[in-house]
């Protein structure tokens, strides 16, 4: 914390700054493993890209620092937001500040043990952001620079532009594959898909790489998995989170994430 209070101190327009989180219990099980992969690359892909070339990134949930003074002008955390550290980096901008990465303030949480624990969690982030897209959409456009209005945007937009993908995929993989739908342009289709799979693995390599230890062969195989197992399991989160909020019109009610006891290794 300290490391995040001097980069506070020292720049004014400065609303917030945040740190990297690694994952203590990575090592229980498969599920722990596969979701220090994706925070890992969450952390270096898109906090650390987002800051270095446009100077934007969001609140995580842990490892922060707010100016107080600040806070209280927003009037606190909007207690209907169920990613209410998300919905209050859109007011710091909209304030017209600035909320820093500082990758070297790293601390260490831990992250769900079970399937389920897990798919209440996201299901619960899936939730906050279809709320945040519902305040926030006709708003961000409005912030200056624009560029940031649009950054904010798409980062809105994420949950449903990934979900897209990933079932347009599907969809078009498993019509090939029945040999119910015929590309009738000729090209090197299945070498592009390939180099597809491998863009991705050499990503987040890249990024585990930023933490030593992290960019082994077991999670670079594991990367593999993940990209067949865990990003699949983005779709029911979607599909939940939208039948929860605009079909079951279900209570927005903040659950903490259930916790599991853990022996911290030596160094952590």
């Amino acid at each position: 914390m300290l490391q995040l209070a001097r980069q506070l101190a020292a720049n004014a327009d400065l609303g917030a700054v945040i740190g990297t989180f690694r994952t203590a219990n990575r090592t229980k099980n498969l599920l722990t493993r596969l979701i220090n992969i994706e925070g890992l690359s969450y952390q270096w892909i898109v906090q650390a890209g987002r800051w270095m070339l446009m100077q934007v990134c969001t609140l995580p949930g842990t490892n922060l620092l707010i100016r107080r003074a600040l806070l209280e002008q927003l009037g606190g955390w909007d207690e209907s937001a169920l990613t209410e550290d998300a919905e209050l980096s859109i007011q710091i901008y909209e304030a017209g500040y600035k909320i820093k990465f500082v990758p070297y303030a790293v601390t260490w949480e831990q992250e769900p043990e079970k399937l389920s624990t897990w798919f209440k969690q996201r299901s619960r982030w899936a939730r906050g952001n279809n709320y945040l897209v519902a305040k926030h959409v006709r708003r961000v456009l409005a912030i200056r620079p624009k560029r940031l209005g649009f950054e904010l945007l798409y980062t809105l937009a994420l949950y449903y532009v990934f979900f897209a993908a990933i079932v347009l995929s599907d969809v078009l993989f498993g019509l090939c594959a029945l040999g119910l739908v015929r590309v009738p342009v000729p090209g090197p289709f299945a070498e592009v898909w390939v180099l597809a799979l491998a863009l991705f693995v050499v990503e987040v390599t890249l990024a585990l790489s930023r933490a030593e230890g992290e960019d082994s062969l077991l999670n670079i195989l594991l990367t593999v998995v993940a990209y067949f197992t865990y990003c699949q399991l983005w779709i029911p989160v979607v599909l939940k989170g939208f039948y929860d909020d605009y079909i079951r019109r279900k209570a927005r009610i903040w659950v903490k994430t259930e916790r599991f006891a853990v022996t911290p290794k030596a160094g952590q």
